[in-house]
This record gives structure tokens, C-alpha cells and sequence, in this order.
């Protein structure tokens, strides 16, 4: 199952998501493969990070977890030049801030929100997703991902 990751003090070492944002390095934030273990799934192709009910359950309950799992979210948006919690684009984009065009990132993302019933920033990731296709056409090779711009809560 997932950990607390980067920001827990995780593979990556404590703090090092902080520090690139403090640092305004935006684009080097989206360099790594994270998404397995900071956005866990419960369909994703390293089974070892896969996530199911009782274990979303579980670590919903862990407030230091889900802390680092919103504020990685927040962090992984604003690197694409998105505010979570404002569900609009950053006020002032700074240098390296901007959308990858990793549609498989932004779909774990939205699919782990889903799981988490994280209703708020589910939104507000669709909203950016919209933002950027407003037609959909979200791929990885020849799977569509377009699911992310349907997810509803309550499941």
C-alpha cells in the first residue's frame, strides 16, 4: 500500500518535495515516478502500491498521512501551474510551472481522489483537466483515460 511519501519522509528523503517548491524549481518536481506510492490506485500496474478499501480506510484515518497526501496533491498541481484550493489556475505562474501533458499522472491522481473521497480536490483536479482538455482525449498509448473527467462522489 502507499506510504506517506516525499512528504512524509518517504523514498525520496523528508522534505524534498518542500524544498523544490520553496526553491521554485517547478519542473523538476514532475521528473521523478512517484505516482505509484504518493497517489495510490487501486488498479495500477506496480501491485505492490496498489490500494483497496480497507486500506484506503486505514490510512484516511492516519491524519499525518493524509496531510502529506493533500499537500502533494496541492504541490504536483501547482507544478502544472494549478491551485487546488482555489480549483484555478495559479495566481502568478512562476518559471517551470505548466502542464507536461502527462495525462497518466493527472488520471492516478484523480482516480486515487475518487478512492480517498477527497470531493473538493477531485473537483478541482477535474476542473484543471478540463482546463487543459476541454474535449477530453486524455491517453496513455492506446488507453483512454477519459474516466478521470467522470468520477463522482459519494461512490
Amino acid at each position: 500500500r502507499g506510504d506517506a511519501g516525499v512528504l512524509g519522509g518517504g523514498r525520496r528523503g523528508r522534505g524534498a518535495w518542500r524544498e523544490i517548491a520553496q526553491k521554485g524549481a517547478w519542473s523538476r518536481l514532475h521528473g521523478g515516478h512517484f505516482d505509484w506510492w504518493m497517489f495510490p490506485i487501486d488498479d495500477g500496474s506496480k501491485a505492490q502500491y496498489n490500494v483497496y478499501a480497507e486500506d484506503v480506510e486505514e490510512l484516511k484515518g492516519n491524519a499525518e498521512y493524509m496531510a502529506n497526501y493533500r499537500e502533494g496533491v496541492r504541490l504536483a498541481l501547482a507544478a502544472w501551474g494549478w491551485d487546488v484550493e482555489e480549483a484555478k489556475p495559479v495566481a502568478t505562474k512562476k518559471s517551470g510551472m505548466g502542464w507536461t501533458s502527462w495525462d497518466v499522472r493527472l488520471a492516478k491522481i484523480c482516480r486515487s481522489l475518487w478512492l480517498f473521497e477527497e470531493a473538493a480536490y477531485l473537483k478541482s483536479c477535474q476542473a484543471f483537466a478540463r482546463s487543459v482538455k476541454p474535449n477530453g482525449g486524455f491517453r496513455y498509448g492506446s488507453i483512454n483515460l477519459d474516466e478521470l473527467l467522470h468520477f463522482k462522489l459519494p461512490r
